[in-house]
């Protein structure tokens, strides 16, 4: 047997208990001597002893199972393969109109979750965006980590309010994109595309994230004909209203025309608009996917231990077994 390593090493220091335990035994064993002593001639005395090694000798075998023993060093080839995906979800305040169930934001959150669940050896990355940009979760392959982040995307998310595209696609051009595997990149932008600094700004951004060799997927939420007010709620009271401008209140449509030239300017980008309707990101992403490039790889060998618990969990039932199977006068 080569070394033995512990996956779980904490859970030793209760193997303290196995002394006390022995001790506790033994103090119970005088006792009952005394104890018997005391009843006279002819009183029995019925040895524990078996039973006492069996307790001690099992309880100290569950706790080296349950510091998960391993060993027979295995060394694992992973080999990971995909492309790098990087969502791009605009957090500002307009986002919380409510011409989507239950709100642009909420539902744009809940399709990037199932969208992600279709990837396969993907590395995902979270940027958020509104008069700023945020970087909540650099590219990784842990999806769960990605979850989390996502989850907590909000309009307090970001340090500044507003709306700045331009802003958002150049920080994912300067710090996520890599040039060096130019074709392997997918940035989805999410947003209703309203942008509080106008002009073409975003133009040129989306044209640097092509240049680099990302492809942009816009995708265009909220209703562009008659629009949505946009929802708030009291955090202490709990009561709603809606945003305001001095004394009207605030209706924001989806800009579609800025998402389509952001999708003309840059080569490879596909504009999709979802509006009000239904919002299945996963198809979407799919049917972008049909015919993408996929060769990014990356070769690294794991090291793992075989887990060898069981066998002491077995050990411990089948000393319980044999000491308490006999009981000696």
């Amino acid at each position: 047997m080569s070394m033995v390593h512990f996956q779980n090493p904490g859970v030793l220091v209760w193997l303290g208990l196995v002394p006390l335990l022995t001790g506790l035994f033994i103090y119970s064993a005088i006792k009952r001597q005394y104890a018997a002593k005391a009843f006279g001639i002819g009183a029995a005395f019925i040895s524990r002893k078996r039973e006492a090694v069996g307790c001690c000798v099992a309880v100290g075998l569950v706790l080296l199972a349950l510091a998960r023993p391993a060993w027979d060093l295995q060394e694992q080839p992973l080999q990971e393969t995909g492309r790098d995906v990087i969502f791009l979800l605009d957090v500002s305040r307009s986002m919380l109109a409510e011409d989507l169930h239950p709100n642009r934001l909420e539902n744009a959150k809940t399709a990037i979750l199932d969208c992600i669940e279709g990837l396969a050896g993907d590395r995902v990355g979270l940027v958020l965006f509104a008069g700023s940009a945020e970087i909540r979760c650099p590219l990784t392959g842990d999806y769960d980590y990605f979850r989390m982040a996502l989850r907590q995307a909000a309009p307090e998310s970001v340090a500044a309010g507003g709306t700045r595209l331009a802003n958002a696609l150049e920080k994912v051009a300067d710090k996520l994109i890599d040039p060096a595997t130019p074709g392997l990149q997918d940035v989805i932008l999410i947003t209703d595309g309203e942008d509080l600094v106008a002009g073409a700004d975003e133009l040129e951004a989306a044209q640097m994230l092509s240049d680099a060799g990302a492809r942009l997927v816009l995708i265009g939420l909220g209703d562009r004909t008659r629009g949505s007010r946009i929802a708030l709620e009291d955090e202490a009271t709990g009561a709603r209203s809606f945003m305001k401008h001095g004394h009207r209140e605030v209706w924001t449509k989806l800009q579609a025309e800025t998402l389509r030239q952001m999708a003309a300017a840059a080569a490879g980008s596909t504009y999709f608009e979802v509006a009000n309707g239904p919002f299945d990101l996963k198809h979407i992403y799919r049917q972008v996917m049909e015919h993408a490039q996929r060769t990014s790889t990356k070769k690294q060998v794991v090291e793992r231990y075989e887990e060898k618990f069981h066998l002491f969990l077995g050990a411990a039932v089948l000393v319980l077994l044999m000491a308490f199977r006999w009981r000696q006068p």
